[in-house]
């Protein structure tokens, strides 16, 4: 509560303070003793593994291999070049890559649609990589067969799958590989892939052998170390991923986890066999997230699964695999089994994931996209406010569509609150008019701390002020603002989405400087002093709003509040440029309204004693 005519009192004023340094502390000390820290960590595990040997077998009998050499991963293309005679190449509007008939693998995958970086040369975003290659990243499904207590691998991530020349796989195209699994038993795989990301595996085991046979299918997505262009990132998750088990649930667990469970087997925290989440259900999906991309295996929605997520050490490289079995099944002499599921590779749009969760009945498909703790607040705001808002642009042909919407988003929700505002803004006028009685107050009980407080009081009471009411602009903005920044930071539909001028990416930070004028000077600058014409933009409305807000009438706070645009821009310089671009907007429309409401109450602020200084008297200041 205010002690004063518009200021907190000395305890107040020593609080403040204390919250600005500590502030300041905290997200300095953060940057310097763990995001450096990690960043210097992630950097030397991803120059060990490139230089590691990697292993001869993975662990148990699902995918193992042989590929890679004793000098360990070598490119991409290498691979591919190696094994092209024995892969079927994939082309569709929306990915280009192919697939390895050893296993059957699904290891070579570009997203047409996306770049490594804004420049539209930089080349495709690679999804998947076969196995011996850096980054390795792939999808397999095969067969186990059971005799008694024992069971044998009848298809796996090895085995020699045939196909016939010149196969093909489009969106009109599916394609049939055959492979011989055992003596009497034969299973035909048919792919397909509609016009987007969802590839259809269908299987059908056939048993010529004179006996029955109890088969089960299996599937695995994995990946051997960090993908490529990882950055630890607290508010995005990724990692493996799936909503699986009786209730379908959402399970998460981030590469960092998965690590930790590697070094908790190693030390022998943890069993040998001890997986790090295993479940029974029916149905579900599971896969591994990155920040923009996912690799999903669904299941049928009937099948029985059993599902889990594991991790394992392999030499300096790190397996990270989600995997299911699925029910045992009969097959008769001379009968046969069929078996569908599916393959998400590509992108987590949010519109594609959700029609895929309604038309195949995937359950919590959309929340492939990390909606955090707070879905309540983030999903909404996207769903229903950003992203339809930028559709209306969009269809109008607005290129910086998304920018656009998150102005237009602002204006919607200032007007949604502009009731609740309004009597904040009313009650923060009435608190300026009143601070000279407030302090006639003050003056009159110097001596008497506690009636000084209760004759306050009775003046808030005969006024009807509240005099916390001005906090509520502020505090309406912080749940907009979380829900902003976290579809900024997990939705790839802000990833490189441009805006007007210099803004190429409102996901990432404002790339200019003022320590290079803005690059007019011919020299790059570190990062910690990028410090942008946006955010530079965002101190001045900041300051701009604190003027039309009452004074502190203590020295000390007033000089601390003096400082607080230049505090909060160079924060704010590390945020992403959407972000930035909304509270400057919010700002700009704030003050309006907040200047037309004070000027209507008749209350002079700090803006009419700047212009009355500059221009003039009050008079002609506030005509």
């Amino acid at each position: 509560m205010q002690t004063s005519g518009g200021g907190p009192g000395p305890g107040e004023t020593r609080n403040v303070i204390i919250a600005i340094a500590l502030s300041a502390a905290i997200l300095f000390g953060f940057e310097f003793f763990y995001n450096a820290p990690q960043r210097a960590r992630l950097q030397a595990e991803e120059q060990a593994r490139i230089e590691a040997t990697q292993p001869a077998a993975s662990a148990e009998g699902e995918g193992a291999t042989t590929e890679a050499p004793p000098s360990g991963p070598i490119a991409r293309e290498q691979v591919l070049a190696q094994s092209a005679g024995a892969r079927i190449v994939i082309d569709t509007p929306e990915v280009d890559g192919s697939i390895a008939l050893q296993g059957a693998r699904i290891d070579d995958l570009n997203l047409r649609d996306y770049r490594r970086t804004i420049e539209q040369d930089s080349g495709e975003v690679t999804l998947l990589a076969p196995r011996a290659a850096e980054f390795a990243h792939d999808a397999f499904f095969g067969w186990e067969a059971r005799a008694g207590e024992n069971t044998a691998t009848l298809a796996d991530a090895n085995s020699g799958w045939t196909v016939a020349e010149g196969a093909r796989l489009t969106p009109q195209t599916p394609v049939t590989l055959t492979l011989v699994a055992a003596e009497g038993l034969t299973i035909e795989r048919t792919i397909s892939i509609d016009q987007n990301y969802m590839f259809t595996i269908t299987d059908v085991v056939r048993n010529t052998s004179g006996a029955p046979v109890s088969a089960r299918p299996f599937g695995a997505v994995r990946r051997m170390g960090l993908p490529q262009d990882y950055v630890r990132n607290q508010i995005v998750h990724q990692g493996l991923i799936g909503a699986f088990g009786e209730n379908n649930n959402l399970r998460q667990v981030t590469y960092e986890n998965a690590n930790k469970h590697i070094r908790d087997r190693d030390r022998g925290r943890v069993g040998a066999d001890e997986r790090i989440d295993e479940m029974q259900g029916q149905g579900g999906w599971l896969g591994i997230t990155d920040h923009y991309w996912l690799a999903a295996i669904i299941p049928a929605p009937t099948e029985r699964v059993s599902t889990y997520f594991d991790a394992r050490s392999e030499g300096a490289v790190n397996d990270y695999r989600a995997a299911y079995r699925g029910d045992w099944r009969e097959i008769a002499a001379g009968g046969e089994a069929t078996y569908t599921q599916h393959l998400f590779a590509g992108a987590k749009r949010y519109e594609l994931l959700r029609d895929y969760q309604a038309d195949m009945a995937i359950p919590r498909f959309d929340d492939a996209i990390d909606w955090g703790n707070f879905w309540f607040l983030t999903r909404p705001f996207f769903q229903w406010l950003l992203h339809p808002l930028a559709q209306i642009f969009a269809d109008w042909g607005v290129v910086f569509n998304f920018g656009l919407a998150i102005l237009a988003s602002t204006i919607v929700i200032k007007i949604l609150l502009f009731p609740l505002v309004y009597q904040s803004f009313k009650s923060m006028a009435k608190m300026r008019a009143l601070a000279p009685k407030m302090k006639e107050v003050q003056e009159r009980y110097a001596a008497d701390k506690q009636r000084q407080q209760q004759e306050i009081l009775k003046l808030y009471q005969t006024e009807k002020i509240n005099p916390v009411a001005g906090c509520i602009p502020i505090l309406l903005q912080i749940p907009v603002f979380f829900a902003l920044y976290k579809t900024l930071s997990v939705t790839i539909e802000m990833r490189h989405a441009p805006f007007v001028g210099w803004i190429n990416d409102l996901s990432a930070r404002d790339p200019t400087s003022l320590f290079n004028l803005f690059g007019l000077l011919p020299f790059d600058v570190p990062a910690f002093l990028l410090i942008g014409a946006w955010p530079i933009l965002y101190g001045v409305s900041m300051w701009a709003l604190q003027a039309l807000s009452p004074p502190p009438t203590d020295p000390v706070q007033a000089q601390i509040f003096r400082f607080l645009p230049i505090l909060f821009t160079v924060m704010f310089a590390a945020f992403p440029a959407g972000l930035v671009i909304y509270w400057t907007w919010s700002n700009a429309l704030s003050i309006l309204q907040q200047y037309v409401i004070m000027r209507r109450q008749g209350v002079a602020t700090q803006l009419d004693t700047f212009l009355a200084k500059r221009f003039g008297s009050g008079a002609k200041a506030a005509e």
